[in-house]
């Protein structure tokens, strides 16, 4: 049926907004970890500490209608930075640290909000089409 249709592709759209927005809340918080040095390399240092991998989040449209979002890791996902007083600072002074760029995740969740209330008004146009459909009906 069309409206549970549009029902379905809205919640979708609101799923890929929120996976959107955590995806980049989390670059954010960890933008001063230690970071890992590439998306193929190791995932914990000399310690078992884990290093953390920034990711994106990637749209996909699904079949029949709908989107889903996954998640795609940042090449290279460190960057190094010169920072002889950090506690993981090698010889010469250098450390690696997350490869987040601040203000393209505040536009990663201007975008976010903007695509969550799109699907928002999806839903709501939706539900008022059922709601009239059923009042035709009865």
């Amino acid at each position: 049926m069309a409206i549970t249709n549009g029902l379905n592709i809205g919640l979708s759209g609101l799923q890929a907004a929120q996976e959107r927005f955590r995806t980049s809340a989390d670059n954010v918080a960890n933008v001063r970890s230690v970071a890992a040095p590439s998306v193929d390399g190791p995932t914990t240092d000399a310690d078992g500490n884990p290093l953390f991998q920034p990711s994106r989040a990637v749209d996909q449209s699904v079949q029949g209608g709908g989107v889903r979002s996954t998640q795609q890791l940042v090449d290279p996902s460190a960057v190094q930075q010169f920072d002889p007083d950090a506690p993981d600072a090698g010889e010469n002074g250098l450390v690696n640290r997350a490869n987040v760029e601040l203000d393209r995740e505040v536009a990663e969740q201007i975008t976010a909000q903007r695509q969550f209330e799109a699907n928002l008004a999806t839903i709501r146009a939706a539900d008022e089409l059922a709601e009239s459909t059923l009042d035709i009906l009865s």
